[in-house]
C-alpha cells in the first residue's frame, strides 16, 4: 500500500511537471510592432534647447540651407524688452550624420565648411555691444548630427560651444566676457534661403 500511495504521488508529480513545461512554449497574443515607436526624437520637431552660461535660453530657433544643400546653418535670434537683442550663427554644418568641430567665426576669409560659430549682443536692435567667437583655448566644441532628411527636410542634433567676447569689443554694462551653450539640441524643418 505504501508503494501505491508513493507511486501514485510521484505519477501527480510528474503529470504536473509535464503540463507546466508545454505552457512556457505556448505563445502569448500578438505584438503588434507597427505601433511601438522605431524612432523618439530627443527633442519635438520645431524646437531647440541650449543652456547660456547654466540658463535654459528661450529663444527660438531656425534652420536654413547655407549656399547649397550639403550645408545649413542654425539661426538663434531673440529681442527682450529693453530693445537687447542676442543672435547665434552656427554656419556650414554639413548635411550628414555625424559629429564635427566648430572652429572659430571666419569674418573675412572664404567659407572652409567647416562648422563654425558667432553670437552677437546688441542693443536697440542693430547697434552691436558684443560680439563673441570661438573659444580657441578650448577644443571641446561640436555639433552633431544625429539625422538627416532630404526629403522631408528635417535635421536633428546637438551642439555645445564655448564662445569668448571679440577683444575689439568696448565693455558694456551686463555684457560677460564669454558665453558657454551647452546641452543644446534641436530638431528643424531646414528652411530655403
Amino acid at each position: 500500500m505504501k508503494y501505491i500511495l508513493i507511486a501514485t504521488i510521484l505519477v501527480l508529480i510528474l503529470a504536473n511537471c509535464g503540463k507546466n513545461q508545454s505552457s512556457i512554449g505556448e505563445p502569448g497574443p500578438p505584438v503588434d510592432t507597427t505601433q511601438m515607436p522605431i524612432d523618439t526624437p530627443i527633442i519635438k520637431l520645431g524646437e531647440g534647447y541650449v543652456l547660456k552660461n547654466g540658463i535654459t535660453w528661450n529663444a527660438p530657433f531656425e534652420a536654413w540651407y547655407y549656399q547649397t544643400n550639403n550645408l545649413f546653418q542654425i539661426w538663434v535670434e531673440i529681442t527682450y524688452p529693453n530693445y537687447r537683442g542676442e543672435h547665434l550663427f552656427i554656419t556650414d554644418i554639413p548635411c550628414n550624420k555625424g559629429k564635427y568641430p566648430i572652429e572659430n567665426w571666419a569674418h573675412l576669409i572664404p567659407r572652409n565648411q567647416i562648422p563654425n560659430c558667432f553670437l552677437r549682443v546688441t542693443q536697440d536692435f542693430d547697434q552691436g555691444i558684443g560680439s563673441f567667437s570661438t573659444d580657441t583655448t578650448r577644443n571641446d566644441h561640436f555639433i552633431e548630427v544625429i539625422k538627416y532628411d532630404s526629403i522631408a527636410r528635417t535635421v536633428e542634433g546637438r551642439f555645445q560651444v564655448f564662445l569668448k567676447k571679440e577683444p575689439s569689443n568696448t565693455q558694456w554694462p551686463g555684457v560677460p566676457d564669454s558665453i558657454f551653450l551647452t546641452e543644446g539640441k534641436f530638431h528643424l524643418k531646414i528652411q530655403e534661403p
